[in-house]
């Protein structure tokens, strides 16, 4: 388990990032808020949930809808994206989740699976041929499609069979994301691509970011070998 110092520091960027009270984070019960100003134009409804409380952000012309829709639901139906096409109908194009939220502020323990290094422009050849090779969904997913902070890469013979990135979780920089070469897949890079972003972020920040899909067995259980600990789930419901 992470520390509780830990823990109120990713209470503390949540409240400041969607615009509301840390204690309304973990207030048991399902509560509904329109997006915050910095994302007031994004046609989309985001969902954040700790344990038995659920934080609802939606679009503020649809605040009458959501809210007393969400009066029926708890904080694990919420998460469902079924609840919202059922509620939102041909409006939903994608419900992306739920993810789990992991994090470490161990800083020990990851040498033995670090590989890989730092990628410098040297590099974009393979870095576009990794991207050539992996799914759409996967390297957005996986944080790809937004700027990083750092970008690491796993290579075979000048060919890169893994990157990892660190873009903006708790802190700049501290949140991991991961992509693998489909021909690539089961001999451990991943697990290794990802303890190297880690180890970079708990250098840098004292604290990394893990997140994955709940259905996606494989990559909690590379959180899981790599000491990270639960804490959180989003669902996002693009419109």
């Amino acid at each position: 388990m992470v520390q509780l110092t830990t823990r109120e520091r990713v209470d503390a960027f949540w409240a400041s990032t969607l615009g509301i009270e840390v204690a309304d984070l973990h207030t048991p019960g399902v509560h509904v808020w329109p997006n915050p100003p910095e994302r007031a134009d994004w046609r989309g409804v985001y969902v954040l949930a700790f344990d038995k409380a659920a934080c609802v952000f939606t679009p503020a012309d649809l605040l009458d809808l959501v809210t007393p829709a969400m009066a029926e639901l708890d904080a694990e139906a919420v998460m469902d994206p079924a609840a919202w096409h059922a509620l939102l109908g041909e409006a939903v194009t994608l419900a992306f989740g739920p993810l789990v939220h992991h994090y470490r502020d161990d800083r020990g323990g990851l040498e033995e699976f670090a590989t890989g290094r730092r990628i410098n422009p040297d590099d974009a050849v393979a870095l576009v041929s990794l991207r050539g090779a992996v799914p759409a969904d996967e390297w957005m997913s996986a944080g790809f499609s937004a700027p990083a902070a750092m970008l690491f890469g796993i290579f075979r013979d000048d060919r890169m069979v893994a990157a990892a990135n660190l873009t903006s979780g708790p802190d700049a920089a501290t949140d991991v994301g991961i992509v693998v070469h489909p021909d690539e897949r089961g001999k451990g890079y991943a697990l290794q691509a990802a303890a190297t972003a880690a180890r970079q972020a708990l250098s840098m920040h004292g604290v990394a970011r893990f997140r994955a899909l709940a259905t996606s067995h494989a990559t909690l259980a590379i959180a899981a070998k790599l000491g990270f600990s639960e804490y959180g789930r989003n669902l996002a419901v693009y419109l």
